[in-house]
């Protein structure tokens, strides 16, 4: 009974330590994911080139830090005049707003409490406080993010140099008995993850270019770049489609307000049928994941987790059906059978 209730405990404390942790070993997790994309990216090179390992690699980080570089340098300065002028007219629509609502016609049918509260809720400069307030959440928000990706990209670099050692150290905490089937397990799973990041790669090339060829047809500045960002950000399920919308609706309301609202309406559509069509097909073909899993694994562990939950959602998903397909169907249930 001891014996038992000490493994119980140590169960319990082992639990609530790795769920104190989780955000850590979620960021591990991605790191694992790039270092798999970095490894891949470096294996194409080393076939097409007669450059050996680890050099291929930094042949891939050069290529991809010249690719952010020139993109960075191609869209932030048409992107700063874009939302300087969306600035300015956002102002002036403001500023027309507040005319309208003040003015002696409409102004004899308001009440003049709600009109005290139209001069006091009138947007202007805020004071000194305020920005400093905002300076510093802004600066301590950003440092947090930074190191976050610091550390998945620092956990890739690493793993991606030398996986060998990880792998090793990893299945050394196997009985040796295992130890071989544990090598197996982890190839597999190595190869679920490449399937479903080819399937997802598949799914943000497509949604950049229909992105961009219909925001182009609709006449909105700076199509091709909105497409590439929404292209990027569609790898993160559920939230990446909001966050793209923002942008080409901004960018909307410098053509006009009903231009806003087709931009909405074009990528509430396209965003739909990204989500619930054409991703569960694609990672049904690629990493054979049922669409209802994908979709409920994505819902589950944003309820629990919050956004970073859903960003892992999908890969973990494929980690953990293979884990279920290999561990108990395989050798617990057909070896039990035969």
């Amino acid at each position: 009974m001891l014996i038992t209730a000490g493994l119980l405990a140590l169960l319990g404390v082992t639990g609530l330590l790795l769920w104190a942790i989780a955000d850590i070993l979620f960021m591990l997790f991605l790191g694992v994911l790039l270092a798999i994309v970095l490894r891949f990216a470096a294996s194409q090179v080393q076939r097409f080139t007669p450059i050996p390992h680890p050099w291929s690699l930094g042949v891939v980080l050069v290529i991809a830090l010249a690719v952010l570089v020139v993109s960075a340098v191609q869209l932030v300065p048409a992107l700063v005049v874009q939302i300087e002028q969306l600035v300015e007219q956002v102002q002036a629509a403001s500023d027309q707003l507040q005319d309208l609502l003040t003015n002696q016609a409409l102004g004899e049918r308001l009440p003049d409490e709600l009109l005290d509260e139209i001069d006091q809720t009138t947007p202007g400069l805020p004071g000194v406080e305020r920005i400093a307030d905002g300076l510093v959440a802004t600066f301590a928000e950003g440092f947090g993010v930074l190191a976050n990706v610091l550390f998945i990209v620092f956990t890739a670099l690493f793993l991606a140099v030398d996986p060998h050692r990880y792998r090793f150290g990893l299945v050394q905490l196997v009985p040796p008995q295992g130890r071989q089937r544990a090598n197996q397990i982890i190839s597999q799973i190595i190869s679920g993850l490449k399937s479903w990041l080819v399937g997802r790669l598949l799914s943000m090339v497509l949604i950049a270019i229909t992105v961009s060829v219909g925001l182009h047809l609709m006449g909105i500045p700076l199509a091709l770049a909105l497409g590439v960002i929404t292209g990027l950000l569609e790898f993160i399920p559920v939230v990446g489609p909001l966050l793209s919308a923002v942008p080409a609706i901004l960018m909307g309301f410098t053509v006009g307000p009903m231009r806003a609202l087709y931009v909405a309406v074009f990528y509430l559509v396209v965003q739909q049928l990204e989500g619930n069509v054409m991703t569960p097909i694609v990672q049904l073909k690629t990493a054979s994941l049922p669409p209802v899993l994908t979709l409920t694994a994505v819902l589950a562990m944003g309820l629990v987790f919050g956004p970073l939950g859903v960003l892992i959602a999908t890969p973990l998903a494929v980690v953990g059906m293979i884990l279920v397909q290999e561990l108990y169907i395989r050798d617990v249930l057909e070896k039990g059978t035969t």
